[in-house]
């Protein structure tokens, strides 16, 4: 009897070491085969924005203390690509608990993007501060739309770099003529 109490109190301890990772990069690995990269992160609303090989993906983690948890349940992957100009992806995704989120990169060794400015059809911009050429941000307050509907009231995004020279447009017109 008392061999099985110190058992089931290993046991207990043991599980207990095992309540997440130590990184949010140790976390997301957890979930893959093969090696995947963070490159950025939404720390306020727990959005993790990492790369598999040549997929971009975006996904939720739980952070407790100081450990991380993620599953791949609320994770939206893609890979994107271009015939002219630099790979620029714009996408919009729901997120339970979170709500609608928009997030892009440019795909480019050659430059680095400063930051993302977002035109919409009603002529207001938002601005994000770009992180390894990506962005993350949740829906501004003007847009009442589901993310179904969000390339209905973009009009384009543009990268630009330091200098505020642009790298690259994304332009909805041009998507749709595709």
């Amino acid at each position: 009897m008392r061999i099985l109490s110190i058992f089931i109190i290993i046991l207990f301890i043991l599980s207990g070491c095992n309540n997440g990772y130590q990184t949010l990069e140790e976390a997301v690995q957890s979930h893959w085969k093969s090696p995947i990269k963070v490159i950025n992160e939404d720390r306020e609303n727990k959005l993790v924005y990492y790369l598999d090989q040549n997929q971009h993906i975006l996904g939720v983690y739980e952070q407790e203390g100081n450990k991380y948890k993620y599953d791949n349940e609320q994770s939206v992957g893609m890979t994107f690509s271009s015939e002219i100009g630099l790979p620029f992806l714009v996408s919009a995704n729901h997120f339970d608990g979170i709500g609608n989120v928009i997030h892009g990169a440019i795909t480019t060794d050659e430059h680095t993007v400063e930051k993302f400015v977002l035109h919409y059809k009603n002529g207001e911009t938002q601005e994000i501060d770009a992180k390894n050429n990506t962005f993350i941000t949740k829906y501004p307050t003007f847009l009442s739309i589901d993310s179904v509907l969000f390339f209905q009231e973009l009009e384009n995004a543009v990268g630009y770099d330091v200098n505020g020279e642009i790298i690259e447009i994304w332009d909805r017109n041009a998507e749709i003529s595709n």
